[in-house]
């Protein structure tokens, strides 16, 4: 079968796919769009995206493979065909099976022993994407002997593709990466002691901790009425906690106008009608000169907290209750100051049995064997 590329015609159905390949934020999408891109413009039998490579052989994988009644298709999973070439030919972007067996005709064999038989395809053509010396992913695209080798024109459209591939798996990394930071700080501040949270730009939630949901409920609703409600799913950021961003915000954008230098301004918050609960909230700017409007830090303080409980700990404590999940550094505390398990179930909503099982496994985990023990520890 002869190919019937045009260019002309290639350029102009590909412009829609070409956009949701720009477009792309992540890897699923990405990899649509690239086969959408191929299947409009490129006869082909099967196509594979390979990432994760590690010593040429990929990790993941995405994969597309024609269907038909021979059994024979089956997606090309590994780089082991190209592993001697890609080796002699670092930073190489474009290259064929047919190049390659004319440098090393031990290819063919190679090809068979890990595909057991043909499957299905004659021809591929690899588009390789680099990071530094090693390859970080191989666009392949197979055709049958039916289909024919790549043409010239087909090969002139795949290295004017390379460029936008290239630069759409780096921002799928640099998204990834900020992604997997967010997620760390998320499940570090999430594991603290402490009641923070941070609010984005527009004064939205982006993460807290379980002390932070419990004095945000204190400030709205009060104590008594926050300890037996579920704080996350009430929550809302309070009224002057959010003013105080507010304020903060504006400063700082009239100091942006202006082309002034912005400081990282603050502010504290001490609720109207309960004045033990006191708020800090620091501008958080990305970094120096970012064009982008700044979070806030929000650091919330109680005289007690929602148990009626004065937490006079020392400083080491939140060392200790770090390993503590929110509902065991309740019971500790309680403990701590002296209430008796019976106490503390009643204070908390729980049965006494809960109570002496979380009780055993604050134990454990701090390394202690009694309440006087626990209670010198934190206290």
């Amino acid at each position: 079968m002869v190919s019937t590329f045009r260019p002309a015609t290639a350029q102009r159905v590909a412009t829609r796919p070409m956009l949701d390949l720009q477009r792309a934020l992540d890897l699923e999408s990405f990899w649509r769009a690239n086969l959408q891109l191929l299947q409009s413009v490129l006869p082909h039998h099967s196509c594979s995206l390979m990432l994760g490579i590690v010593d040429f052989e990929p990790h993941e994988g995405r994969h597309f493979v024609a269907r038909d009644n021979s059994g024979a298709n089956q997606p090309l999973t590994s780089l082991s065909i190209s592993r001697p070439f890609l080796a002699a030919h670092p930073q190489v972007k474009m290259y064929t099976y047919s190049e390659i067996l004319q440098e090393d005709p031990r290819a063919r064999q190679r090809r068979v022993e890990r595909e057991r038989h043909f499957r299905g395809w004659d021809e591929f053509v690899h588009l390789a994407f680099w990071d530094g010396a090693h390859p970080e992913a191989v666009l392949s695209i197979r055709r049958t002997e039916e289909q024919g080798e790549f043409l010239a024109e087909e090969r002139e459209f795949l290295a004017s593709l390379h460029p936008v591939i290239d630069a759409g798996l780096r921002r799928l990394r640099a998204f990834e990466g900020e992604r997997g930071r967010r997620l760390s700080m998320e499940r570090f501040i999430s594991g603290l002691p402490l009641p923070v949270m941070f609010l984005g730009p527009d004064r939205a939630l982006q993460f807290a901790t379980q002390e932070a949901y419990d004095l945000c409920a204190a400030w709205n609703f009060g104590y008594e009425e926050a300890r037996v409600m579920n704080t996350r799913r009430c929550f809302r950021v309070p009224a002057p906690i959010a003013d105080a961003c507010a304020r903060l915000a504006d400063i700082w954008d009239r100091a942006a106008n202006a082309g002034l230098t912005v400081g990282l301004e603050s502010s504290r918050v001490v609720h109207p009608e309960r004045g033990g609960l006191v708020a800090k909230v620091d501008v958080s700017q990305p970094f120096k000169g970012s064009l982008v409007r700044p979070g806030f830090w929000v650091t919330l303080a109680s005289e007690r907290n929602l148990d009626g409980a004065s937490p006079q700990l020392k400083a080491e404590a939140v060392h200790h209750l770090q390993f503590l999940t929110p509902s065991e550094r309740r019971v500790a505390l309680l403990v701590a100051e002296g209430l008796r398990n019976h106490d503390v179930a009643h204070q908390l909503g729980k049965s006494p049995r809960t109570v002496d099982f979380q009780l055993s496994a604050i134990y454990r985990k701090l390394g202690v064997t009694s309440r006087t023990e626990l209670a010198r520890l934190l206290c």
